[in-house]
């Protein structure tokens, strides 16, 4: 009698093994092309390769001390093809000719940034050239496998299954290694994404490192203190006409906007000064005039502090706290700055913007992903002027990193959004406006009829030197002595000019009979990086985040003095009007201006993100106005001992809080 079919018993996995061979191929097949279909990414290859040798240095290291742990990055433009090295553990023979198969992973789940075992899948079979090497003590192997991504796009059977076999060429770069693995993929074919490296319109290794620290692994997250890990790596570029570049012994760590962008305040400064200033009984709002018309706000939390952004269920506070949640937040006071960082920093194609508002979710370590809208339901426009990052430490993405599960997402939104909401209700008191041009740039300002008569002789008898054998630099100027009088100010100020010490500050006229002494326009003109800040090559510069587009001003008036206290003593006596007076430069300060006015200086490095204009040391500002002015004394010591123009900087004009 046979027995019931009730009673039968099997396992599914054995029972799908004793199939026919050519099913379990059609199967094999169906599964790999579903998980290239995952991959959407032109980032996808880059990130699948450099995870994979992050992992093997680390298993080879230790994921605490890694001094050693190396990695190699060989990108051939005119190859079209991307090489990793790595130095890490390489492959014994079992798991080497076992590990492209779909679904097989040798790496642990815990210490690992992957360990699905579909990168290597999507590696092998989504593109048609893949190189690999690997030795150690045990094993060592160099193999080719061609045409995989043609096997599974065909559908006539017309293309053999691919097999690796034996590499006819070696390699020079692998053979100095002691052991470690190689990956290469070279692209072509059909169906191969990006077809063309060329897409990315990256040319040189300073543009792939910037793409590669924001898009791939080598962006490593640590939060809340954004250090980078100490793994190495170096960085070499081929461009189609072969000329090479390199960055060498670079420590992977994610691109936080705050460290590219300059004149970023960190909230938790802002208030423990202001606390600071609270308690000593003086006005918190004046306590952090240093921090005002600052470029962005931001913040990196624990846990514990971002949980006090969002309302959250229980279930979802567990989550948080088993994900060991931490975050990063930046507002910046415009969009235009993501520009900046892409056209100047990363020096990328203009428009790819490749840090920019959204919300970033990364997990063990790196970025996943594509940036996702932040969902806010007000100010709609804050979330393309906020670049979040929640971090979840052991949260799995989908086979292709595009997206994670939706209570994992949804409660980085909640955060992001908490996040958004504290650090742009900081913006009116700390960021400058955005105006859609360098502030005060474009201002009119009302003048008397003077101006007008000047600015149309400028026009009528402009003055030009074509021959360009002189202003050559000859780093002296012609003055030989400190000034003594007014007069000895305006030699010595043009001669700044002149040499290039001042740039961009055009005279229109000087007068003695007049009531003001003179006519001029702030300017900005090609090439902007002559006005860029360097705090080295040029400190007398303006942040290049603030230097959008050349400009030229309408006719503004100047002072020359001396000492400032005899402006100052002028506007008292009502012979002129600091409501008039745009610009002021004189030898030294005096102290009659503390009488009436407070002093930014520019000169200090927390302030310089302040200067508007190119040689500018000082702003004054009274109740009513402020005076832009050119203290040369304040600025000779600047070029000429840095360190002792910083501590006097601080300490005459610096919060004593």
């Amino acid at each position: 009698m046979t027995a019931s079919r009730k009673e039968v018993t099997w396992d599914p996995l054995e029972a799908a093994g004793n199939i026919d061979a050519n099913v379990l191929a059609a199967a094999k097949k169906r599964e790999i092309k579903n998980i290239l279909k995952s991959y959407v990414s032109n980032y996808d290859p880059f990130s699948e390769l450099i995870q994979n040798a992050m992992d093997a240095v680390e298993r080879r290291f230790g994921s605490e001390e890694k001094d050693g742990a190396k990695l190699k990055i060989y990108i051939d433009l005119a190859e079209n093809s991307v090489e990793v090295i790595d130095n890490g553990c390489g492959f014994e023979e079992a798991e080497f000719k076992a590990f492209l198969a779909p679904s097989i992973s040798f790496k642990s789940g815990g210490e690992t940034r992957g360990n699905k075992g579909v990168g290597v899948t999507y590696i092998a079979y989504g593109f048609n050239e893949l190189t690999i090497r690997t030795k150690n003590d045990f094993f060592e192997y160099e193999g080719v496998m061609r045409r995989g991504r043609e096997w599974i796009e065909n559908q006539a059977g017309t293309v053999s299954r691919p097999m690796i076999e034996p590499a006819k060429v070696g390699s020079s770069k692998f053979e100095e290694l002691d052991q470690g693995t190689s990956f290469k993929i070279s692209f072509s074919g059909n169906h191969v994404r990006p077809s063309s490296l060329g897409w990315y319109q990256a040319k040189t290794a300073e543009q792939w490192l910037y793409l590669l620290l924001v898009k791939t692994p080598l962006g490593a997250i640590n939060l809340p203190d954004c250090s980078a890990t100490r793994i190495q790596f170096d960085l070499e570029v081929v461009d189609k006409e072969g000329k090479t570049t390199r960055v060498n012994s670079f420590a992977p760590k994610y691109k936080y906007p705050h460290l590219e962008i300059k004149a970023s305040q960190q909230l938790r400064k802002i208030v423990e000064i202001q606390q600071k200033a609270l308690s000593r009984g003086k006005d918190p709002s004046k306590a952090i005039d240093k921090f005002r018309k600052s470029n962005g706000i931001w913040e990196s939390y624990s846990c514990d502090e971002a949980l006090e952004l969002a309302k959250l269920s229980p279930n979802e506070i567990q989550l948080a706290k088993d994900h060991q949640l931490t975050a990063d937040g930046y507002f910046v006071y415009s969009t235009e700055v993501w520009d900046q960082v892409n056209d100047k920093k990363a020096k990328l194609r203009k428009g790819l913007r490749v840090i920019r508002g959204g919300l970033q979710i990364a997990s063990n370590g790196m970025p996943q992903g594509e940036l996702i809208t932040i969902p806010l339901t007000k100010s709609i426009g804050h979330q393309n002027q906020s670049h979040i990052i929640v971090h979840l430490e052991g949260a799995e993405p989908d086979l292709g990193r595009k997206g994670f599960q939706p209570e994992l997402k949804d409660l980085a939104e909640k955060i992001a959004v908490g996040i958004v909401r504290q650090l742009s209700a900081r913006r009116e008191d700390i960021l400058k406006s955005d105006s859609g041009a360098q502030a005060d740039i474009e201002k009119e300002i009302k003048v008397h009829e003077w101006l007008k008569n000047q600015e149309r002789h400028e026009s009528e008898h402009p003055l030009i030197l074509k021959n360009d054998k002189f202003f050559l630099p000859t780093k002296k100027i012609s003055v030989m002595c400190v000034p003594q009088s007014e007069q000895d100010v305006i030699v010595l100020f043009n001669q700044l000019i002149a040499g290039g010490v001042i740039r961009g500050l055009k005279l229109l006229a000087t007068s003695q009979s007049s009531q003001y002494d003179g006519v001029f326009r702030f300017s900005a003109e090609d090439p902007l990086v002559d006005y860029t800040y360097d705090k080295n090559d040029n400190p007398l510069g303006v942040f290049e985040e603030q230097l959008t587009k050349r400009y030229i001003t309408q006719p503004k008036v100047l002072e020359y003095k001396y000492c400032l206290d005899g402006l100052i003593r002028e506007f008292e006596g009502g012979d002129k009007h600091e409501n008039d007076v745009d610009l002021a430069i004189f030898w030294e300060m005096g102290k009659e201006f503390d009488k009436e006015y407070s002093v930014v200086s520019y000169l200090d490095e927390e302030q310089t993100h302040h200067r508007t204009h190119h040689g500018l040391t000082h702003r004054l500002n009274s109740a009513n106005s402020h005076i832009e002015v050119i203290c040369l004394k304040e600025l000779f010591q600047l070029l000429n001992d840095p360190s002792e123009a910083q501590s006097y900087q601080q300490s005459e004009y610096g919060d004593d809080i």
